[in-house]
This record gives structure tokens, C-alpha cells and sequence, in this order.
């Protein structure tokens, strides 16, 4: 055994490749075997599993970023973190070795199975995409060890840092620094390519020249761990801020950079396509220089989808902007056939549907997908999969797993009349929990696997039926970029909630990272707002928004109480709670709420004299504040100055960062657009105006 390893490692160092060799059997004795191994490998070894092996510790995917290793080891017995296995490939050097612990290929379906006893769909994709790929070597106690079926290629040896790409994209980053303002750069690349570390290096080089200070951000700190590294180490100093005469470089996570607002030279943003384009539009307006960085395939996120999401804003806002794609590998050799395997096994190249012809919604099918079919139908998981994705910004290869395999999952599509899959929906059934448990999920005691919705209406809401209706929570639903504002997504929903209501579930539910468009698609169904979050998550920099449809009178006794008493709060809360929520979306939800509260005539007298300018802000103040909650429009009318009396009047946001914000000189240019919004208030009420006088 160990000379056969050695002689494997031996091929892959001369020919420049990365391989693979699955060790098969019994859980105990293939990881004696590996730890038997230990001893005879040389370099960097990482190991991602549950529990350890020998002096191995496993690593947490959140620690393997940056890492290198010449000898890999995925302990399948131990049923270790999908998204480690994933990001975990990226560490494995030019010449190294996976080695997969796992048992016997008959014995997969055992070893692998769910709670009701089926076998784990997932696992069973990973076994025939393992058993496909030509290159894998393999090792049983029945069988000894076995070549792989071709040999593995002859590629190019380590190429000399920074790689060409990597000097022409510094190139091109300097010119984001030094040349005109708003063009913006998008660099592309797969992973391995070195992305993050031209980021640091380019940083480190314009930092040296004191030109000013700049900002990095990520969806995580870990993320940008590695272009931090490269920075500090050009510069030979560490810290949280790395510092060069009067210029800094720090890291900044998308929330708190725009909460902030920090002036910075330049700002780069690694893994741009993990972050939601509503954030990278707001980092655009507000920053003259700034270079985004994208994995086209990976864990951390969608390149395409970003491409699709984000290439319309970068059109409108900065015409002129630049692309650069990175194509040489830094860490593994050109045509390396272990990250074809790897993209394979955790559909990281998974890619949306290419659009057909022109459709309408009533000439699509909509499909409830059958899993073992789904599984073995490939290309129809990867366009799934692949739609899935783009549409979301944070897609990770567990979201592949729990889609596979979560029993309370089903997966819904829309079909065009060609079969090209158009709209996708997972949908996962909730609720039906006994009563008694109530207490505890209240106090915050226990939580339940899954039943997010459930859980989220008892602790946060306090509803004493939450636990026990039933409800089919829509996790993730997604339409063809090209094929959106037709009426497909709104199309498949009405599908899923005729089956729920025919199922006797009690209502149909979601919770989203809340964002204008999607928020208006979900009230423009009739969903009710119950619910948004008070902390935003720091990846997305959004409030999540709980949203429902009953279907059942006992369902809609329950929830509607909560829609009431969210219309009624919202308002107050902007000004404590969401201060810093988007003034356009609490539009959105503040049409939303009904006030059968009417103005006094003082009242009414105080917001005509702020129109005519009689009287300042402050001494209008409350009477403004009061004619917006007592909601005398049926609807606020969108536009710039409702969302700056928004801001302003309900939000208490101050003078100067609405007119830094809104591109005004000073407080008497932002009031002079507040009269004007109330004016137009008043004109769109011009019929209700004589009734108060």
C-alpha cells in the first residue's frame, strides 16, 4: 500500500498533476490504513472531517481559505461539512494527492441513508461521478490497490508568480487608481486563478506610493484573509490596519462600509459575486474607484449570476467600466483533471439554462420533479441546480445536499413547450409541531431542526398556533434572467400554493433577504408582512422579511393580527430599529400597513404652512411625522423626494448625510425638496383637502 502511494505521488509530482485515490472499506480500518500513511507524506497535510486522525485536527472551512497542502485527506466516514470537501480542493497543490476515505461501493447506500432509511440521493452522486472519472486511482482490502484506468497528463510545470494574467490585471487595477473616475474593474476568474492575491499585492504597491487610503471587503473577513496576507507581507508589517506613511489598508464588511461611509482612494471587493448586487450598486455610487472580484465557479458564489445580476447596473452607472479575466492556475497546472472532478462532484459549474425562444407563462408546464429521476437526469440537475444559483447570491455546495436529500424538500419547476426549464422553486413543508413544545421554543430553550417559519412566528411574534399549522415555507424560487417580469415566477407560486391549499397546509410562506424587487414580487401575491428583522445579516447587509398567504380560516385568525400589528409598528420603528433600512423598500412596506387614524385640523393647517414655506421643519415636525402615520394616501408615491421624506421625517436620518447622500449642498437644499414632496402630498389629496377645511 504505501508503495503504491508513494509511486502515485511520484507520478503526479513529474507530470505537474493533481490525483486522487479512494481508500475503500470498513470505517476503522481504511483510517488506520491512512494513519499508517502519515508518516510517509511529505509536505502539507489537511484533513477535513469530523473527528481526527492520529495528530490531525480537522479544519473548519472557514480556516481552510488561503491554506496549501500537498496531501489531502476527506474522511467520508466521519460525515464531514459538504461545503470543507468543496472548499478544501482549492488547497491542494500542483502534484498532490486526494485521498478519500470511504466504505465499499455496495456499501454506499447504506452507509449513507436518511432518517426514514432511504438512501442519501447526494452521496449516491458523488459515488457515479467518482466512479466516471477515468483518472481515479483505487485502494480496497479486497482488491489491493488499482491504477487508474489512462494515465494522467503531462502538464506544465510551476509557472514563476505573479503569473502574466496576475501582472496584467495589476496593470489594469493601477489604471482604476491612477486613471479617470467611474470605471469601475471586474476581474473574473475560477478559483485558483490568484485573484486574491494580486488584491493584495496591487493594494501593498499603491499603498507604498501614498496616494490615500483602501478599504477591502468581503462576504466574510475570511474571504479577503488571503489578499490581506499578500498585503502585509509585501509590506512587511501586519495588524488589523496595515499602514504606509498617512495611507491605511483595512478590511470592512459590506454592512458597515456603506453604514460608514469611509473616505478611501479605492475600495476592493473580493468575491463580489457572494455579496447582493443592492449593496455592490450602493458601493458603486458612492465610490469613484473601485475593482470587483468574481469566482466564476465555486462555493463563494455565482460568477455568472453576477455577471447577469450586476452587468445591467454597471451599464447604467458607469458605462465605461472594464473587465479582465484570469485564466493560469497559481496552485495546480492548465487542464488539471482534478478540478473538473471536484466541479463535478459539487456542480460548481452548474450553469442556468440557455434561453430559448420568446414564452408566455401559459404556455409553460409546471413540473413537481420526481429526486431519483432529478438524480439521474444530469443535465436536468445541472440546469436546476445551475438556475438556482445564479439566482442567488450566497449558493453553497450544501444547498446541492439539502436539495437532494431533505425529505421535507420538493422541487418544483416551470417548463417551456421546448422542455427547457424557465422557473425553479424549492419548497419545504413546515409546521405540524405539537403544542406542548411551545414554551420552550418561546424562551428561546430549543430549536428544532428545520420549521424556520414556525420558530420564527413563536419566539419573535409570540403566535401560540405557530408551532402547530402546517405551511410550505418557498426557500428559493428563481426565473430565467431573460424571462423575468412575465409572469413565469408568479405562475409557478399560484401552482405551489394550489397543491399546498389542496394538501390542507395552512398557508404559504417565506423569509428572503428583503431588497425592493423582491419584496414588491411577494406583496404584488398578496403575501402579508409579518414580520422584518431587526439585525441585518452582515453578508447580505439586509433585514430578512417574513411574509405569508393563508389558505385556511385558522391560518388567516392567526396571521392577520400579525400584518396589523406590523403596520402599526413599522412606522416607529424606522426611526430606532431601521433607521438605516432603505428608504425606497420602507416604501414599499409602509404601503402596505393601514391606519384608520385621521389628522386634526391643526395638524393638518402645520404641514400646509411647511408646503409654503411659513414655518420651519422643527415646528412642522410632529405634524409631519403624524401625516405620514395617519396614511392619508392610499398609496405614497415613489420617486426621490418621498424617499428623502422618508429618511428625514421618519427615520431622523441628519441634514448632512442626506445631503451628502442626495448630491445637495446643505440642509436648506434638503428642505426645499422635503416642501416639494409634501407638495405633491398635498396636490395628489387635493380633494380630500376641502373636507378639513
Amino acid at each position: 500500500m504505501i508503495e503504491d502511494v508513494v509511486g502515485l505521488r511520484r507520478q503526479l509530482a513529474d507530470r505537474a498533476c493533481r490525483g486522487a485515490l479512494l481508500i475503500s472499506g470498513e470505517k476503522s480500518e481504511t483510517e488506520q490504513l491512512c494513519v499508517d500513511l502519515l508518516p510517509d507524506l511529505e509536505g502539507e497535510v489537511l484533513l477535513i472531517g469530523s473527528y481526527p486522525l492520529a495528530y490531525l485536527q480537522p479544519a473548519q472551512r472557514k480556516t481552510v481559505l488561503g491554506r496549501e497542502c500537498q496531501t489531502l485527506i476527506w474522511n467520508l466516514h466521519s460525515q464531514p461539512d459538504i461545503n470543507a470537501l468543496a472548499a478544501s480542493a482549492g488547497c491542494l497543490c500542483r502534484g498532490g494527492l486526494l485521498l478519500i476515505l470511504a466504505p465499499e461501493p455496495d456499501d454506499w447506500v447504506d452507509c449513507f441513508s436518511l432518517a426514514d432509511g432511504s438512501p442519501s440521493l447526494f452521496w449516491q452522486h458523488i459515488l457515479s461521478e467518482l466512479e466516471q472519472w477515468p483518472y481515479l486511482a483505487q485502494y480496497s482490502l479486497e482488491t489491493g490497490f488499482v491504477e487508474p484506468e489512462i494515465a494522467f497528463p503531462t502538464l506544465a510545470p510551476q509557472c514563476d508568480l505573479p503569473t502574466a494574467d496576475q501582472i496584467a490585471a495589476m496593470h489594469r487595477v493601477g489604471r482604476v487608481l491612477h486613471g479617470h473616475r467611474r470605471r469601475p474593474l471586474v476581474i473574473r476568474a475560477d478559483r485558483g486563478r490568484g485573484k486574491s492575491t494580486l488584491l493584495g499585492l496591487s493594494a501593498a504597491e499603491f499603498l507604498l506610493e501614498d496616494r490615500g487610503d483602501i478599504v477591502i471587503t468581503a462576504p466574510r473577513k475570511e474571504a479577503a484573509a488571503t489578499a490581506l496576507q499578500h498585503a502585509a507581507q509585501r509590506l512587511g508589517t501586519s495588524g488589523e490596519i496595515l499602514n504606509s506613511g498617512s495611507s491605511s489598508l483595512r478590511f470592512m464588511p459590506p454592512d458597515r462600509l456603506l453604514d460608514e461611509l469611509p473616505e478611501a482612494r479605492m475600495v476592493l471587493v473580493d468575491e463580489a459575486a457572494a455579496i447582493p448586487p443592492a449593496l455592490l450598486e450602493k458601493i458603486v455610487r458612492h465610490y469613484a474607484r473601485v475593482v470587483f472580484a468574481s469566482t466564476v465557479h465555486g462555493y463563494e458564489g455565482s460568477g455568472r449570476g453576477f455577471d447577469i445580476r450586476f452587468t445591467e447596473t454597471l451599464n447604467a452607472l458607469t458605462p465605461q467600466w472594464q473587465s479582465i479575466e484570469l485564466q493560469e492556475p497559481v496552485r495546480w497546472s492548465e487542464g488539471d483533471p482534478l478540478e473538473a472532478l471536484i466541479n463535478r462532484l459539487f456542480l460548481l459549474d452548474a450553469a442556468a439554462p440557455e434561453p430559448g425562444t420568446a414564452i408566455k407563462a401559459d404556455q409553460c408546464e409546471v413540473v413537481l420533479l420526481d429526486k431519483l429521476n432529478l438524480l439521474n437526469d444530469t443535465a436536468l440537475l445541472r440546469e436546476v441546480f445551475g438556475l438556482l444559483v445564479v439566482a442567488h447570491y450566497q449558493t453553497t455546495p450544501s444547498d446541492l445536499h439539502h436539495l437532494l436529500d431533505s425529505l421535507a424538500t420538493s422541487v418544483w419547476v416551470l417548463r417551456s413547450p421546448a422542455g427547457r426549464v424557465c422557473a425553479a422553486a424549492l419548497v419545504i413543508e413546515e409546521g405540524g409541531l405539537p403544542a406542548e413544545t411551545f414554551d420552550a421554543v418561546l424562551q428561546g430553550e430549543r430549536r428544532m431542526q428545520g420549521h424556520l417559519l414556525p420558530q420564527s412566528l413563536v419566539y419573535h411574534c409570540g403566535l401560540s398556533e405557530g408551532l402547530e399549522l402546517r405551511c410550505a415555507r418557498i426557500s428559493r424560487i428563481a426565473v430565467l434572467a431573460e424571462y423575468r417580469r412575465r409572469g413565469l415566477g408568479q405562475r409557478l407560486l399560484q401552482a405551489i400554493e394550489y397543491f399546498a391549499s389542496a394538501e390542507g397546509l395552512d398557508y404559504v410562506g417565506s423569509s428572503f433577504a428583503a431588497d425592493t424587487t423582491v419584496t414588491d414580487f411577494w406583496l404584488q401575491q398578496d403575501y402579508l408582512p409579518l414580520r422584518l428583522g431587526v439585525r441585518r445579516d452582515p453578508c447580505s447587509g439586509s433585514h430578512a422579511l417574513l411574509v405569508a398567504k393563508p389558505f385556511t380560516e385558522r391560518a388567516s385568525n392567526a396571521l392577520t393580527p400579525l400584518y396589523n400589528r406590523f403596520g402599526r409598528h413599522f412606522c416607529l420603528q424606522l426611526r430606532e430599529t431601521y433607521q438605516a433600512l432603505d428608504a425606497a423598500l420602507a416604501v414599499i412596506l409602509l404601503n402596505q400597513s393601514v391606519s384608520n387614524e385621521s389628522l386634526g385640523k391643526d395638524e393638518w393647517r402645520d404641514v400646509q404652512r411647511f408646503v409654503s414655506g411659513e414655518i420651519a421643519f422643527e415646528h412642522a415636525y410632529p405634524s409631519l411625522f403624524r401625516y405620514l402615520q395617519s396614511r392619508p394616501l392610499s398609496q405614497l408615491p415613489e420617486g426621490e423626494d418621498t424617499e428623502l421624506i422618508i429618511s428625514r421625517v421618519l427615520q431622523a436620518q441628519g441634514w448632512s448625510q442626506l445631503a451628502r447622500r442626495c448630491a445637495l449642498t446643505g440642509r436648506r437644499e434638503v428642505e426645499h425638496r422635503l416642501r416639494q414632496g409634501y407638495r405633491l402630498f398635498l396636490s395628489l389629496e387635493q380633494g380630500q383637502t376641502s373636507n378639513h377645511e
